[in-house]
Parts: C-alpha cells; sequence; structure tokens
C-alpha cells in the first residue's frame, strides 16, 4: 500500500494562485526607509516632519495594487483605482523593459497590471486558463 504524493509548495509560492501582487517584501523597504526618515523629521519637524508621508504613501501603494485573473475577466487594481476588463475585451499582455506587465485590450488601451512581472507569465498563464499564452511552456504536438 503506497500513499500519494503530492510535491510540496514552495513557501514562496502564493495559496490564491489568480492573485498577483506586489512582492510584500517591499514592506521591509518601507520600514527600513521610516526608520532613515525618523532622525530628521525628529531633529527638524516643522522643515521635514511630512517626509514621514513618503513611507505612508509608499505603503498604502504597495496594498492597494493587485492583479486578479477568474472567468470573468482580469480585476485591476491600483492606489486610486480598480478596473475590471472582460476576457473578450482583452487583447494581449505586454512587458516593457521597467515596471508591471501591461494588460491590452481590443480598443488598444494599455494598462498596468500591478504585481504581475515576466518571471510570472507561466503562473498567469494557468491563471487565465490558457487565455494568456505562455510562449516559453511546452508544446503539445496538435497546438498551433
Amino acid at each position: 500500500m503506497s500513499a500519494q504524493f503530492s510535491a510540496p509548495l514552495p513557501e514562496s509560492t502564493p495559496r490564491d494562485r489568480s492573485l498577483f501582487r506586489v512582492n510584500p517584501m517591499s514592506y521591509i523597504v518601507i520600514a527600513i526607509f521610516l526608520l532613515a526618515i525618523a532622525w530628521p523629521a525628529t531633529a527638524y519637524p516643522l522643515a521635514l516632519g511630512w517626509l514621514v508621508l513618503l513611507p505612508i504613501a509608499f505603503a498604502w501603494w504597495v496594498a492597494r495594487t493587485s492583479t486578479r485573473l477568474d472567468d470573468e475577466g482580469v480585476h485591476l487594481s491600483t492606489w486610486r483605482s480598480r478596473r475590471s476588463v472582460p476576457w473578450d475585451e482583452v487583447k494581449g499582455v505586454m512587458f516593457p523593459k521597467n515596471g508591471f506587465a501591461r494588460l491590452v485590450t481590443t480598443d488598444e488601451a494599455s494598462l498596468p497590471m500591478g504585481g504581475v512581472s515576466f518571471h510570472d507569465l507561466p503562473r498567469l498563464s494557468r491563471a487565465s486558463g490558457g487565455r494568456i499564452r505562455d510562449p516559453y511552456s511546452a508544446t503539445t504536438p496538435g497546438d498551433d
């Protein structure tokens, strides 16, 4: 009698494979930034006290920026707005040199996909149910 084996997931693998977020390690950078700002802001509070708002704004951006894929379409969330794009309006995905991936719609609009980078392409393809293809995955003989 043998037990069914399932490979363990790496700790960095998210539980929700259809949700893409900014790397949570960014919060460590925010904490270090806050510590670096603390000394000048407390030494000169009237002149430099406003600097404390910078890490707060960055934390707001990290917390709000995400992309979720489901059967209805792609749901994009940025620091100031949320938008849903149905699958019939999705033309493709573009990967610029800097920044996150961009969703290209049928009307040629380019929308930022927060938390999605080039190395997420295989996971993006699986989460979209094949609607977004991974050109580097192994193709089967019947695929064209």
